[in-house]
């Protein structure tokens, strides 16, 4: 949600044109954008919140009954063989979604609970306007979030960098100056990639196992500065997936791997969220790395127990993991 135009930075023309062909918004290495193969047009990636989603359905403001009651707490046996499931709506350009992973993961291998990672294109493509983007007035998130993004790494002992080059082209830099507008879709040369190789992945149930291997490369630095793109092909392959195979047929029948990630982004609208990472519980939305403390409270509400012995894919205890009630 942009701000009125007298609260942005002054001397600022937000509808001045890009060149987007020659902006240099982050850092490439030479070659970057050659590791991308050519996409197929991708269909318009742009969110429409439904009316009646979950937090609307669900909200209590104290005057008036809600619509619809809270899940009760569940009753059967949490195990291997009846796990909870939960939703996490997840983007490649997202730092707190990469902040969140290993947490998400070592969820999913210690104890009995699905996770299931559905990737979505980012907001700033996703409210793209023909300005640029709603999210053009945010004068203040970028040099907070900067800082805020390390921080957290370092908080949360997860190696982190910047991501250079950015999975999206926007004018963000230099501060003060920049207009903050994100290139038109045509003009993106990373995201439907990653986009559509991890519908791929989620067509083979590899989601978890894709975000693992090619997160760190763009946010954790496993990649030389400007490098990430080069390496994307062997993080796939690394995965069990046949990168020059999935490529192949992501280019003869896109719509396959679109309908993926279209889903996704319906689903995560249903929540009443619009923002990543977003984590699903029966519905229920929690969003940002900040509240899975609270998300782990509710599925220990729920009966959450840990497995007898851990499941791939393997990540080590995070450094700040919640403790619980007996649970772990």
């Amino acid at each position: 949600m942009g701000l009125e135009p007298d609260h942005r930075p002054p001397d600022v023309d937000h509808a001045k044109e890009v060149d987007w062909d020659n902006l240099q918004a982050t850092y490439e290495a030479p070659g970057a954008r050659g590791a991308v193969p050519d996409m197929p047009p991708i269909p318009d990636v742009h969110s429409t919140p439904p009316k009646n989603n979950w937090a609307w359905e669900h909200d209590d403001w104290g005057w008036q009954e809600p619509k619809q009651a809270f899940p009760p707490p569940n009753r059967e046996a949490v195990s291997e063989l009846n796990p909870l499931k939960i939703d996490v709506f997840y983007s490649m350009r997202s730092p707190y979604s990469y902040l969140s992973l290993s947490r998400l993961a070592y969820l999913h291998s210690a104890y009995n609970v699905d996770v299931s990672i559905r990737v979505i294109f980012p907001i700033a493509v996703r409210t793209r306007t023909k300005s640029g983007s709603a999210l053009s007035g945010r004068w203040y998130f970028y040099g907070y979030s900067v800082i805020d993004m390390a921080r957290t790494g370092e908080y949360e002992g997860i190696s982190f960098r910047y991501a250079n080059p950015d999975p999206i082209l926007q004018d963000i830099r230099p501060q003060g100056d920049a207009t903050m507008q994100v290139a038109p879709m045509e003009k993106q040369p990373y995201i439907t990639w990653l986009v559509r190789l991890a519908a791929a992945a989620q067509l083979e149930g590899k989601t978890l196992d894709y975000c693992l291997a090619v997160s760190p490369l763009i946010w954790g630095a496993r990649a030389p500065l400007g490098e990430w793109p080069l390496h994307v092909e062997e993080a796939v392959n690394g995965i069990g997936l046949d990168y020059q195979a999935t490529i192949a047929d992501i280019q003869q029948d896109p719509q396959k791997y679109d309908d993926v990630w279209a889903k996704n982004q319906v689903d995560h609208e249903a929540t009443g969220h619009g923002g990543v990472p977003t984590m699903s519980f029966n519905g229920e939305p929690f969003f940002g790395q900040d509240r899975f403390d609270q998300f782990l409270w509710r599925l220990r509400q729920n009966g959450l127990t840990k497995r007898q012995e851990r499941r791939a894919p393997f990540v080590s205890r995070p450094l700040r993991w919640p403790e619980g009630s007996g649970q772990d």
